[in-house]
């Protein structure tokens, strides 16, 4: 179906990480298209007739991808670098004949909030841009800002250059996430788990706007440390006793309250038996009980730990 559909005479270039809603509304506003129309162009699908890309999102088949790739005048690889919700976990069944379907607004997966206006800018991005990411917060390392699901147009974001110790944090926890992949995302979420346990006395995510910049350094560092023991646990060179010299290791470092926390961590990650072939596979794979990792799955749904990360209010950090 992409042979009969031409490039909009204006390109828009992405913003990593933007929702498809987002996108759709800049590009429309760019060619000077009502949205509808613009969707008429990428498929059949019924959508409300006020549809605000700060709170909801676009979702497309297979189909309705390539007629938007086509739009877009990019290719399908890049629009799903760019765009999460293009990918194949969140693309919507394919219709009867191929036709091309879309939905807006789509089952609920929330628009962590505004993107960086400095980053949008440096794009020829006149409009707000917004993100969609498995959790309600993100940091621009490049401008130090914080971002969140606030919708308060005064206050968009948090300087962060009195901060540097978030951004190296950010820093630390962008590496080790591309260092191991999905493993490195379940291993960040437990840490925050291992904060959020009872006997630690921090603050839950959620509890305020500022908590996860609070937060961030001590669940990067307390990360590395598991990725420490994690390595020689699946590689099935960690014994009973070299866990209870790490466990005591870790309290001499965080505290003994983050020991305890820790303790509960760890009988959720099984030591592995000598020999295990796993090591052989992935220098660091995933094992139980984080056997699948969802690109969109936030902190609070990543994490093993029994208690819960992010504190009982209607919206977190907004």
């Amino acid at each position: 179906m992409r042979e009969h559909v031409r490039a909009l005479p204006l390109r828009l270039r992405f913003l990593a990480g933007e929702s498809t809603g987002s996108y759709v509304t800049r590009l429309a506003a760019r060619n000077g298209l009502a949205v509808g129309r613009l969707l008429d162009c990428v498929g059949e699908g019924l959508s409300a007739a006020e549809v605000d890309p700060r709170y909801t999102e676009l979702y497309v088949n297979r189909a309705a991808r390539e007629r938007l790739s086509a739009l877009a005048g990019r290719p399908v690889e890049e629009l799903v670098r760019a765009l999460p919700s293009t990918g194949e976990e969140h693309l919507l069944p394919d219709g009867r004949s191929g036709q091309p379907l879309w939905r807006w607004p789509g089952a609920a997966r929330r628009v962590s909030g505004a993107g960086c206006a400095l980053c949008a800018a440096a794009r020829d991005a006149g409009d707000p841009v917004w993100l969609i990411s498995p959790d309600a917060w993100h940091i621009c390392v490049q401008h130090g800002r914080f971002m969140d699901n606030s919708r308060d147009d005064r206050d968009l974001f948090i300087d962060l250059s009195r901060g540097p110790h978030v951004l190296e944090a950010e820093r630390r926890r962008a590496e080790l996430v591309r260092t191991l992949g999905p493993a490195g995302r379940a291993l960040v979420a437990d840490a925050f788990g291992v904060l959020a346990h009872p006997t630690v006395g921090a603050p839950r995510l959620g509890t305020s706007r500022t908590t996860p910049l609070g937060l961030l350094p001590s669940a990067v560092k307390i990360a590395h440390v598991m990725t420490s023991a994690e390595r020689r646990r699946l590689a099935g060179r960690l014994s009973p006793q070299e866990s209870g010299q790490w466990l005591r290791q870790a309290a001499s470092e965080f505290g003994h309250r983050v020991g305890r926390s820790l303790t509960s961590w760890s009988a959720q990650h099984p030591l592995w038996p000598p020999g295990s072939p796993a090591a052989a596979r992935h220098p660091s794979p995933l094992a139980a009980p984080h056997q699948q990792v969802g690109g969109m799955q936030s902190v609070d749904e990543l994490t093993c730990v029994p208690w819960s990360v992010l504190a009982d209010v209607e919206r977190p950090y907004g």
